[in-house]
């Protein structure tokens, strides 16, 4: 049996983010298709406060990191590299952003087949300092270089990155995420706690992060003069800091922070939504977008190379951090001009199930070249 070691998330299931949310989805798929692998997980957070775990199959070990600001995720992506030497003994490691992908070397001389998912450029995410910048793209280079292979989870991930590095480009493919909700029944209880009711609300979901773009959607909300509908904002951020704070000052009667949710509940906060905003000025692959494609209400994104991806309705896009156009957008009378049902349709086929298969398919192919 094949062992696979997972490096780079917070931990599953159930924790913020998009990374997060993949290998939730992800990995338990992998180990019900293919009895010939196993799936271990060697996370930073616990579930539950469980230190070792099996989640729908996979294994979970809980690594703790050194809460070092900035540094966290790297400090992490070493210990776990060097455990998993000594005590997993993995035949493929797979890493989870160009983060943990800048120890790709150190996996590869470890003789570990090593496969990087390259999720976005994270380096231009304003949260970075000079120095932090340096060393993301210290890391994607490292992973261009050394990966026996890059995953890209979209086009435009695919397309940046071969424009920065025109070399071993045979070494990059892309597996899109997936995204679409599960098939479960929801919870409406969420609405009557949030004091909410079907087509109420204009959902926002995500990570508040200034990259998101969630205060350029609370002015032009405010500047719209919305009086029938609420705007509810889902999501949180492990790090309490300055923006965080501001944004969570703008709440109000008609501005709702909900925080955290998953499973039922998100799932139920979707499908009631009158509309799906997302002025996100960097994504990789937007989960969100697919979560509400595959929920089939009308959407409003930044015109961004991700967000194209999805082919939207062409009057659901806005100039990226264009707040005026944006408000114009939200002062129709009818959101059901940003829907389009041949983009739901094409989101709902691409399932979980079919991004498992193509993981299967090339963890499979690298473990054979290895024998």
């Amino acid at each position: 049996m094949a062992r696979i070691c997972v490096i780079g998330t917070r931990g599953i299931p159930s924790f913020v983010g998009g990374i997060e949310t993949i290998c939730e989805n992800l990995y338990p798929l992998l180990v019900q298709n293919e009895t010939d692998f196993e799936v271990v997980v060697l996370s930073r957070l616990s579930h539950n406060n469980m230190k070792n775990y099996v989640f729908k199959g996979v294994n979970v070990i809980v690594l703790p990191s050194p809460k070092i600001s900035g540094l966290e995720t790297f400090v992490h992506t070493f210990f776990a590299l060097v455990y998993a030497r000594i005590f997993v003994h993995p035949k493929l490691v797979h890493l989870h952003g160009i983060g943990p992908g800048i120890f790709t070397p150190l996996s590869r001389l470890f003789g570990f087949k090593t496969v990087v998912t390259h999720h976005a450029a994270d380096y231009k995410r304003p949260k970075w300092r000079w120095h932090g910048k340096l060393v993301l793209k210290l890391g994607e280079l490292h992973t261009v270089l050394f990966a026996n292979k890059v995953i890209c989870v979209s086009k435009s991930v695919y397309e940046e990155l071969n424009r920065r590095y025109s070399f071993l480009r045979h070494k990059r493919l892309i597996i899109r995420n997936a995204g679409s909700l599960p098939l479960i029944k929801v919870d409406s209880s969420v609405l009557s706690n949030l004091n909410l009711s079907t087509n109420s609300y204009i959902l926002a979901v995500g990570r508040l992060d200034k990259t998101k773009g969630f205060d350029d959607l609370i002015r032009a909300f405010s500047n719209s003069n919305i009086s029938n509908k609420k705007l509810v904002i889902v999501g949180s951020n492990y790090i309490e800091d300055a923006y965080v704070a501001g944004l969570e000052k703008l709440a109000s009667e008609n501005v709702i922070f909900a925080g955290t949710h998953t499973g039922a509940a998100l799932v139920s906060l979707y499908q009631h939504a009158a509309l799906l905003v997302n002025p996100s000025y960097m994504e990789g692959y937007c989960l969100v977008l697919a979560e509400a494609l595959s929920a089939g209400i009308p959407i409003i994104a930044s015109d961004i190379g991700a967000h194209r991806e999805f082919g939207l309705a062409e009057q659901s896009y806005f100039p990226r951090g264009n707040i005026e156009a944006l408000s114009r957008k939200l002062k129709v009378s009818d959101f059901t001009i940003y829907r389009n049902e041949q983009a739901e349709s094409l989101q709902k086929q691409n399932t979980w199930l079919l991004n498992a298969k193509k993981h299967e398919s090339l963890f499979s192919t690298l473990l054979k070249k290895s024998l």
